[in-house]
């Protein structure tokens, strides 16, 4: 029996909170929509459709007013944190201003937010229900564990390569020593064999999956992965060493547009072997020594998801 994977029905980690301006609006694109992200007067991340009711124009080159509402650039038409229109300058005062900001056609959609971890997560549901449904899921976050969390900041990159793509690279950890050549002590030259690489415990769209391995090189081959991906974009990998070091690294695969992903990802560690700065490589700048940009070493993918 198939069961139905939702993927708007699900929390998507948009943005880390470091990369937003509290100034000013933000955009960005998630399964192929335009969204805007603000904060309202009551210091709420907001986000909601890029669109304007009006004119259609976007809603991310506009500006956040004094008192809290984010104003369209075209006609200065104001919207609150719940997509209700509050202000249409050319009818100010009058009868058809508040008929206007009372329609259905005037508001902008909103959708579920809450901050975790210093992430801005989203529902992106456009259904009458959705804000009674998000409360049925959770977030993919870290999980907890004796490393602290907030040690290490987020970061994120776009890069021109599909979800499927991103998703089936992470778990297939012996590509490393190849595709990141150069980076730290990735080489072709310390390539081994992994001792296992197995599924553990049942897979399902719902919940996901999990993996475990051992070292892929010279270095690490003594080294016990964890790895566990929950739908819809979060692989949580748990590296664990002979000399009872334990780092934690946390990836998410956005899918904004096709042929395109968002990565949000860090680094917890209590001391080991691997660095940060090395980390930071393998997923925030492409592909390396001899200038092969991702998307010219995997080809072109149009799929956001399969």
């Amino acid at each position: 029996m198939t069961t139905q994977f939702s993927w708007t029905k699900q929390w998507y980690p948009i943005i880390p909170l470091n990369y937003l301006d509290i100034l000013n609006p933000t955009s960005i694109t998630l399964l192929g929509k335009k969204l805007v992200i603000w904060r309202d007067k009551n210091l709420k991340w907001i986000v909601m459709d890029d669109v304007c009711p009006h004119k259609l124009v976007r809603l991310s080159m506009g500006t956040i007013t004094e008192d809290g509402n984010l104003m369209c650039r075209h006609h200065g038409w104001c919207f609150n944190g719940e997509g209700k229109c509050t202000k249409i300058p050319m009818l100010a005062g009058s009868q058809a201003e508040v008929t206007a900001c009372d329609s259905l056609r005037s508001r902008v959609t909103t959708y579920p937010t809450q901050v975790i971890q210093e992430l801005l997560w989203v529902w992106p549901d456009d259904s009458s229900t959705a804000f009674e449904d998000c409360n049925s899921k959770q977030p993919a976050t870290i999980p907890e564990s004796e490393l602290d969390i907030s040690s290490s900041s987020w970061q994120m990159t776009e890069v021109p390569v599909s979800y499927t793509v991103s998703v089936e690279s992470t778990f297939d950890p012996s590509h490393a020593e190849f595709l990141h050549e150069g980076i730290g002590l990735f080489s072709p030259k310390t390539a081994v064999p992994m001792e296992y690489f197995e599924s553990v415990g049942e897979i399902s769209a719902q919940e996901g999956f999990t993996l475990k391995h051992q070292g892929y090189n010279l270095f690490n081959k003594e080294m016990e992965a964890t790895r566990k991906f929950t739908p819809p974009c979060s692989n949580t990998t748990i590296y664990r060493y002979p000399n009872g070091k334990t780092n934690i690294f946390q990836l998410y695969f956005v899918p904004t547009q096709p042929g395109c992903c968002r990565y949000i990802g860090k680094l917890i560690s209590d001391g080991s072997s691997v660095k940060s700065n090395n980390i930071k490589q393998l997923f925030f700048s492409s592909i390396p020594q001899r200038g092969l940009p991702l998307v010219k070493l995997y080809g072109s993918n149009k799929k956001i998801y399969e």
